[in-house]
């Protein structure tokens, strides 16, 4: 705790110095009746619901990406991994123009560092979204919105990066549009392969053993993502639109680990697990799009869309049981089988009018339906010969309906700005387990109608000083396959089964901010889950079974504290600080254990990055990120960080750069993390290939006036971001 004040008390120092630095690329801005309007527009506006930034305010972000301005963003972090944050939360959604880019971690940072600043009108920051958009999830919401043009002609970017650590893994993308009159096209293509070894070792003590398990996870992997589609300008208000997106990824998993089980401290018997588990994904997304603009006054936007998922797995578990006092070896064989094909349908509309120069309106509505068929096929090995395990195969169907209508209301009054809108969504689901027996497992027909208020309050005080509250009610529904009632084995120990009683969880949420220059942050903010939805582990004899569980409550504080530092002209920094307190209340039901746990802990996430201007178009930066040790449901997690650093230079007139990056400097970067309950007591120790030298090569061709693309917020997105892959 001492060492938490101290840090607190260093950074309060060191913003103070931010507060009485002027941003070099912030304009003078003047309160007027609408707090929304400001003269010269600067970099950055604290709006009553989100915050936006004016890259053409900002001089020196000619020539950056996407990706690189985000880092500029108050709240935001962009880890070394490229991975993006909000208010310390991972699971961030990016959308371009409205439209949810759908794509991984690593394939949605290769698509923001294809779009350049020229192309880049605002950014807008949605730490708590509004009614307009779907209830689901808590991470925030990232909008890129794009300039618009009608000049004529081609353009692109290509960019490749290489990456070794103890083996290599590399990427490439092309970012190309064309626009002739009324006609845009526009594409995106993306690949990446490599391979990594991960030390993962796991400790379980038992009243009188102990199991001790060392294992090596190689992973061979590679991917691709497509984006393409054509906008058509029927005119000056109207655009028509269709567009594809595809993902393919692989994964070649061999697995390889050694359980010694002890006896009061003596060697009883070994256990030789060996799992060779090559997996595909393959998803496409169709969308088509009606946009409908009338000015600032009306808008009306009609998405439908159509979602095909597909996963397919084979993997065959072999383990070697070697008892220390027997010559003879016995051999066990399971072949796991299993494919998932999900299905989703939505159409979605939103109309938005203003009524006056003070009061907007925002209304609209969404369907959606999901089906999901999942299939496993367990097999012993029997003789030399696999035979079907009728109690462990299944088919599992999963039937999902889902309609939101909603209505948001925002006014400005002098010093005030208020937003109040709610939202009802409308959920039916149905699942049907079979077994090989043709026995059928029916999870009850559930249907339910939540509604979702949302209040946004501003208050400007002087110029450079806003005051903030916001409520929100979010609700996050069970992944797809979570609902899977299988029993998958892992090894010769470990398996997981889904749970197909799984409930929605909610969460309220209050939120007070504080922002000083448009720039520096301050907020405390307080949420309550119910129904939390945690992925749970159980013994049961010698082996754990992990399985998704609505836990319980989990109550959490946070403070947020981030500021952009600008030292010189050619010395800018970027600190985040959000030390926060979690507690759980957990209720383990399963698996012959009962029993009621409460944990809590302290902790905090820190985050700085600094660059460096160092002339003759030479950059670098340095970053680094700790994690506080901190506790969960069942779970406790050592503390973790890494420093970070990097140097880049444009050439090719500016064109092209070109960088060179050490990630993980120290090689800091381990997962430790302790499970206990009553009847369970798991150490885990995991260590990737953390630490590595990487080198990138971006490009830039062609008439960089022309707006990269038209993009939309397709209207099945939150239903995709269930789909685990």
């Amino acid at each position: 705790m001492q060492k938490l004040l101290t840090i607190c008390l260093l950074l309060i120092g060191t913003l103070s110095k931010a507060q009485n630095t002027t941003l070099s690329d912030t304009l003078k801005a003047t309160v007027t009746t609408e707090l929304t309007v400001v003269s010269n527009r600067p970099f950055i506006r604290t709006l009553v619901d989100k915050t936006v930034l004016n890259i053409a305010a900002k001089p020196s972000a000619a020539g950056q990406n996407a990706l690189e301005l985000l880092k500029l963003a108050p709240g935001v972090v962009v880890d070394p991994n490229e991975n993006i944050q909000m208010g310390g939360k991972n699971g961030v959604t990016v959308l371009i123009d409205n439209q949810n880019t759908q794509l991984s971690a690593q394939d949605l940072a290769q698509l923001l560092k294809s779009i350049e600043s020229d192309n880049i009108k605002e950014i807008e920051i949605i730490a708590n979204p509004s009614s307009k958009y779907d209830a689901a999830g808590n991470a925030g919401i990232i909008n890129i919105l794009l300039k618009k043009s009608l000049t004529n002609g081609f353009n692109g970017s290509l960019s490749g990066n290489f990456t070794q650590s103890t083996h290599h893994r590399s990427s490439i993308s092309t970012n190309l549009n064309f626009r002739k009159n009324k006609w845009n096209w526009f594409g995106n293509l993306g690949m990446n392969e490599g391979y990594q070894e991960t030390i993962a070792n796991n400790d379980r003590k038992l009243s009188n053993q102990q199991l001790v398990q060392r294992g090596i996870e190689k992973d061979q992997f590679g991917g691709n993502n497509i984006r393409a589609g054509v906008d058509y300008a029927i005119n000056k208000k109207t655009t028509i639109g269709i567009l594809w997106l595809r993902n393919t990824r692989f994964t070649n998993m061999d697995n390889a680990n050694l359980t010694a089980i002890q006896q009061l401290g003596v060697l009883d018997t070994n256990v030789i697990t060996n799992s060779i588990a090559p997996n595909q994904f393959k998803r496409n997304n169709y969308n088509l799009n009606y946009r409908w603009i009338n000015g600032d006054k009306q808008s009306l936007n009609i998405d439908a869309d159509y979602t095909f998922f597909f996963s397919g797995l084979n993997n065959l578990v072999n383990s070697t049981t070697i008892p220390a006092s027997q010559l003879n070896n016995l051999n066990n064989s399971i072949n796991n089988e299993a494919d998932v094909n999900i299905q989703i349908s939505s159409i979605r509309a939103d109309y938005t009018q203003k009524l006056t120069d003070q009061i907007k309106l925002e209304t609209g509505f969404k369907s959606v339906y999901s089906l999901a068929n999942n299939g496993l096929l367990v097999s012993q090995n029997q003789n030399g010969i696999f035979k079907a395990d009728t109690g462990k195969s299944n088919q599992f169907q999963f039937k999902e309906f889902i309609h939101a209508a909603y209505l948001s209301i925002q006014a400005n009054y002098k010093q005030w700005s208020i937003q109040a809108g709610l939202r009802a969504e409308q959920t039916s689901v149905n699942g049907l387990s079979t077994s090989l027996l043709k026995q059928a497992t029916i999870k009850p027909d559930t249907t339910y109608l939540n509604l979702f208020p949302t209040l946004f309050v501003q208050y400007q005080l002087k110029q450079n000083h806003q005051l903030g509250f916001a409520f929100t009610k979010r609700i996050d529904r069970p992944n797809y396959q979570d609902q899977n009632p299988f029993i998958y084995q892992l090894d010769a120990f470990n398996s997981e089964q889904g749970n197909p009683y799984l409930i929605p969880q909610i969460t309220y949420g209050a939120e007070l901010s504080y922002t000083y220059k448009y720039a520096t942050n301050v907020k405390v903010q307080y949420g309550i889950t119910h129904n939390y939805i945690e992925q749970l582990t159980y013994q049961v004899g010698k082996n754990t079974i992990q399985t998704p569980q609505n836990a319980g409550t989990r109550k959490m504080l946070n403070i947020s504290i981030s500021s952009p530092v600008p030292v010189n002209n050619w010395w800018n920094m970027y600190i985040s600080l959000s030390p926060f307190y979690q507690s759980y209340q957990v209720a383990l039901n399963g698996f012959g254990t009962l029993e009621n746990r409460s944990q809590s802990s302290w902790g905090m996430n820190g985050y700085m990055s600094q660059n460096f201007s160092l002339g003759k178009n030479w950059n670098a930066d340095i970053s680094g990120w700790y994690n506080f040790q901190n506790a969960t449901t069942i779970y406790q997690s050592k503390a973790l960080g890494s420093i970070n650093i990097g140097v880049s230079k444009k050439i090719l007139k500016e064109k092209a750069t070109i960088k060179f990056a050490i990630t993980d400097l120290l090689n800091t970067q381990r997962w430790e993390q302790t499970a206990t309950t009553n009847t369970l007591d798991l150490r885990t120790y995991r260590k990737w290939e953390s630490r590595n030298l990487a080198i990138s090569f971006s490009y830039r061709f062609g008439n960089n006036k022309i707006k990269s693309a038209r993009d939309r917020e397709t209207g099945s997105s939150s239903e995709i971001d269930r789909i685990k892959q």
